[in-house]
């Protein structure tokens, strides 16, 4: 059992890394963004953003689930290679079309996203990004599948170097604004899928298999409604802010997410190394549900540590700021408020995660379009219910109850589908250890950052409640002994 969480955590620091590299763009650009740009054109780019991630559940159609699945559980190079070129081949012809459609008809699109059919050269950039991403996707994917993870980290920080130098340049220097920063992402899309092209040829073959693509799309189509309602989620507190509050509230709401970006970067990279991880294991060994369940435990011991850790630190976080440049321009603090939530929101995204294991391996995805269409539904009302009384803290409370209400589903469909032993005890004293540290933050510290003594209080109070077993004891033991040596 430990070899194999090892070698879990192994490539969840790899792909990590390579995440937070690809996601570290976001607090690179925070202080570019918020500095040059006014929170109400801020809310134009996030708009938009969250427009494009929508579009790319449309042009992924689950192909990126269904590849994962099947390339990973091929038996000979000769299937991958495949599974490849006809899940490429699918994505290029069909990535023409929907990007056609954006191009030819920017004010469409431009009016459902903005209410203004201002914004056409903004919308024809983002179906330049869409286009370009949807090609890297299968790529990207068979980096995972083979874990390569290396070679998935480098190309995440060619994108990033790239895209930071060119938001430089266009932002800052040029003065484009809002242009700047999705002509910025045209051209690393765009390198980035160049920079793949070596994977690419490695498996392509000019070979289109449509019994292979049948396959694909029965396993794949299910997760678009799905997709669509984790997204829905995720995104659309920004379009009810705009609408209710003005584009100023729902840039100052993105800005802030960001922070809460702490958290999905953490749960990306255990999702990352999460998919294989558990089809292997279930494919290879007998104890596969015991490792589950105790995957499940240390997952939540560290994002509640990181939770704890993010939310005494934000002072901190938000002030940071080198000469006259600030991490946060001044219109945009005012939101960090909203961050604990979103944290939480992430932490509830990652135990669905944890919670698919029966849906994948009985091949069920159609139960997803339920389970997040039931999240979504709550986003919803609860953005209707909250945003016009609380503002952009009634979209973080909207963002939370969805993710909750999703993870608490399907945790009993995945009871049913694949019964995992989870460790119920041992997950109460997380939960406790939680609340003491969090309250004792709260009343002694209220006007100070504890960040650094959360690392201390958070695993005493753990070691006190009894978390840890005799086999963990002695691993530490041994671990504290080498490192001495």
């Amino acid at each position: 059992m430990l070899s194999s969480i090892k070698r879990l955590t192994r490539h969840s620091a790899v792909y990590g890394i390579g995440h937070i590299l690809s996601r570290a763009i976001g607090f690179l650009l925070l202080p570019i963004h918020t500095n040059f740009i006014d929170p109400e054109q801020y809310g134009v780019a996030a708009l938009l953003f969250s427009s494009l991630a929508i579009f790319t559940v449309f042009f992924s159609y689950g192909m990126d689930v269904a590849f994962l699945r099947y390339f990973v559980l091929a038996d000979t190079r000769e299937e991958k290679r495949l599974i490849f070129s006809t899940a490429l081949i699918s994505l290029f012809f069909s990535g023409i079309i929907f990007s056609g459609l954006i191009f030819l008809f920017p004010g469409l699109f431009s009016k459902i996203i903005f209410t203004s059919k201002n914004f056409t050269l903004l919308i024809r950039l983002g179906a330049g990004i869409l286009f370009a991403d949807t090609l890297s996707l299968i790529p990207f994917l068979v980096l995972r599948g083979e874990e390569r993870s290396k070679h998935f980290v480098f190309v995440k920080l060619a994108n990033i170097l790239l895209n930071v130098g060119l938001n430089v340049v266009f932002v800052v220097v040029l003065k484009a604004g809002v242009r700047g920063i999705f002509i910025s992402n045209v051209i690393a899309s765009v390198a980035t899928l160049i920079i793949l092209l070596p994977v690419i040829s490695e498996f392509f073959e000019n070979k289109f298999d449509f019994s292979v693509l049948k396959h694909l799309l029965n396993f794949g189509l299910p997760y678009i409604p799905s997709g669509i309602a984790v997204l829905v989620m995720d995104q659309i507190g920004r379009f009810f802010l705009d609408r209710m509050a003005g584009k100023s509230a729902a840039g100052i709401f993105s800005a802030n997410c960001k922070l809460g970006m702490f958290m999905a970067l953490l749960v990306a990279a255990f999702r990352f190394a999460w998919h294989p991880f558990f089809l292997k294991t279930a494919k290879e060994q007998k104890d596969a549900p015991q490792i589950f369940a105790r995957v499940l435990t240390y997952f939540l011991a560290v994002t509640m540590l990181f939770f704890l850790l993010i939310t005494f630190s934000l002072n901190e976080i938000v002030s940071f700021h080198i000469g006259n440049i600030a991490l946060f321009g001044k219109g945009f603090t005012k939101g960090s408020s909203i961050v604990p939530f979103i944290l939480l929101a992430y932490v509830f995204y990652g135990l669905y995660v944890n919670f698919m294991i029966g849906i994948y391996l009985k091949k069920k995805t159609r139960y997803l379009i339920f389970i997040t269409s039931a999240g979504a539904l709550t986003g919803v009302l609860m953005n209707t219910v909250l945003v016009p009384v609380m503002n952009i803290t009634g979209a973080a409370l909207a963002t939370l109850s969805a993710y909750a209400v999703m993870a608490g589903i399907i945790f009993f469909v995945n009871r049913k589908l694949y019964p995992v032993p989870y460790e119920s005890w041992r997950i109460c004293k997380i939960l406790f250890t939680t609340i003491i540290v969090y309250t004792a933050g709260k009343i002694f510290f209220v006007k100070q950052g504890m960040g650094l003594l959360v690392l201390i209080l958070f695993p005493l109070f753990l070691f006190i409640t009894g978390f840890l077993t005799k086999g963990e004891k002695a691993a530490i033991n041994s671990l504290l002994k080498r490192s001495v040596r």
